[in-house]
């Protein structure tokens, strides 16, 4: 029997194409996209520094800071001499508020580099910044506590510790908070309420919101809730024109879920529809809830929309209702 060669052959170029396709989506920041691209590329041998500190930078824009934290450590322990790695290592290990580690690293840079003035004032500033922000942190426990409520899926608690924040300083558990809004798993009810505390707090730094397979970038202090919600507001004007004295507790169930729905999509606006395609499908949901027979076609007509445009909606509506009313 002929012994099969188990040998795998490679197509020309091909750790090359992926980590160019990782970088493109590195610079669009497609960072899960990127990050499966230098993976691949680096199962096939690609051990270069730049793909090394690629992945590195993956993890962290997508909140997974710990094991960001050890591939720029291993880094470090091959390249001491990069200032810039060094600063950015520093910067994760504060954002996961490991002060007096990143402090310790700092001053060994100072001791046991040949540095230039203006690096190294760069350093002072930094060993300065994190002392700084060492008095300011909340007790480990506390922290530990926080992390570990929003590990649990327990909106009403959830709800009591950022009402609690809203008296408190937060710059300790910024981090968190940030990690929390940017977690595709987490509760998008419990993001809508820390965006909003980061918005009373006037935070000033880029966050990530993701939901719903969606992402965003916002600077919370920048944020104008009625802006966003225009739409929304035009929905419900319409709503009350249309529903309120028809049927006013038919009305008060649709403005009840169309108030939900777009709380927890906030920041975000609903869409791709019209004003009447959502009046449409609120009409046949609220029909639903209330066990009222509609047919679909039906209600579409009335409104002069398609009814694949209202099924569309009305499995967007339902995918919200599975989460805890509030």
């Amino acid at each position: 029997m002929e012994r099969k060669n188990k040998n795998i052959i490679l197509f020309p170029r091909v750790k090359e194409r992926l980590v160019e396709e990782g970088m493109e989506a590195l610079q669009a920041k497609r960072y899960d996209e990127a990050l499966h691209f230098f993976h691949e590329a680096e199962q096939l041998g690609e051990n270069s520094f730049h793909v090394a500190l690629s992945i590195a930078v993956c993890h962290c824009e997508l909140g997974d800071f710990l094991e960001a934290e050890r591939r720029l450590r291993m880094l470090l322990q091959e390249h001491r001499d990069d200032i810039e790695l060094l600063q950015m290592y520093v910067s994760i290990l504060m954002q996961m508020q490991r002060y007096e580690q990143a402090e310790m690293v700092i001053r060994d840079a100072l001791h046991r580099r040949h540095l230039s003035p203006s690096m190294r004032e760069q350093l002072l500033r930094l060993l300065h910044f994190n002392q700084k922000m060492s008095k300011t942190a909340l007790p480990l426990a506390e922290q530990d506590s926080i992390q570990q409520l929003f590990e649990s899926d327990d909106i009403t608690e959830h709800m009591k510790v950022i009402k609690q924040l809203e008296n408190e300083d937060i710059a300790p558990v910024l981090s968190i908070l940030k990690q929390y809004l940017m977690n595709e798993s987490k509760n998008p009810i419990t993001k809508t309420m820390i965006l909003r505390l980061l918005t009373l707090k006037n935070v000033t730094d880029v966050v990530t919101i993701e939901k719903f397979g969606e992402r965003m970038e916002a600077i919370p202090a920048n944020l104008n809730e009625q802006a966003q919600t225009a739409f929304a507001l035009h929905v419900l004007r319409q709503l009350e024109n249309t529903l309120a004295s028809e049927n006013p507790s038919l009305y008060e169930v649709a403005v009840d879920i169309w108030l939900r729905y777009t709380y927890i999509l906030y920041p975000f606006s609903p869409k791709p529809a019209t004003c009447e395609d959502w009046i449409a499908a609120l009409h046949f949901i609220a029909c639903q809830f209330q066990g009222i027979p509609a047919a679909l076609e039906k209600i579409a007509r009335m409104y002069h929309v398609h009814a694949e445009n209202m099924d569309f909606l009305c499995k967007k509506l339902y995918e919200v209702e599975k989460f805890s009313y509030f």
